[in-house]
């Protein structure tokens, strides 16, 4: 059992993030019967994955070289995420992202501050698409950040992440 929940428990583990998107294989380890259904579920679909992109996995995995490259860029990402949390902490704006490429900021208002992140020159995702329960927010992607732009970007989210000031209709 994992973590003794239940008797079913599954693990997949994706070589698109690490590897490259275009690489779409992953491994998947879990107890017989869920495995098995998964199995029977691939038959149905395509299910193939080429035994070439499968073999390639296997010899990235096992060389040391691209090991020590992968975990390069990863703590590369994770100290641009922390110091983009960090610089919105300043501004006592809230985020989420303990791992990956990206950081999540709760807005009042996604259309917003995205325009106006975009008027300072900043590209950022509205949330709607990343999300399937929270709030508003938008999705900051860290993968092209650095240390110089982190401050004037925490700046830029601070002033769009306020609610927009709406004129009044006179009559």
């Amino acid at each position: 059992m994992l973590a003794a929940a239940s008797d079913r428990w599954a693990f997949v583990r994706s070589a698109s993030k690490p590897y490259g998107p275009d690489l779409r294989v992953a491994l998947l380890a879990g107890d017989q019967t869920t495995v098995s259904r998964v199995a029977g579920r691939m038959r149905i679909g395509s299910g193939w994955v080429s035994t070439v992109l499968q073999r390639l996995l296997c010899e990235l995995w096992r060389d040391p070289a691209v090991t020590a490259a992968v975990s390069a860029a990863g703590a590369e990402y994770r100290h641009r995420r922390e110091s983009l949390r960090t610089a919105l902490d300043r501004y006592s704006v809230t985020s989420h992202g303990d791992s990956g490429l990206n950081v999540w900021v709760p807005v009042v208002d996604e259309l917003h501050a995205v325009t106006a992140l975009q008027a300072r020159g900043y590209t950022v995702s509205p949330g709607a698409r990343h999300r399937l329960r929270s709030g508003p927010g938008i999705r900051i992607t860290v993968s092209h950040l650095d240390d110089a732009t982190i401050p004037e970007l925490a700046a830029a989210v601070h002033e769009a992440s306020r609610p927009p000031v709406r004129a009044g209709i006179t009559r």
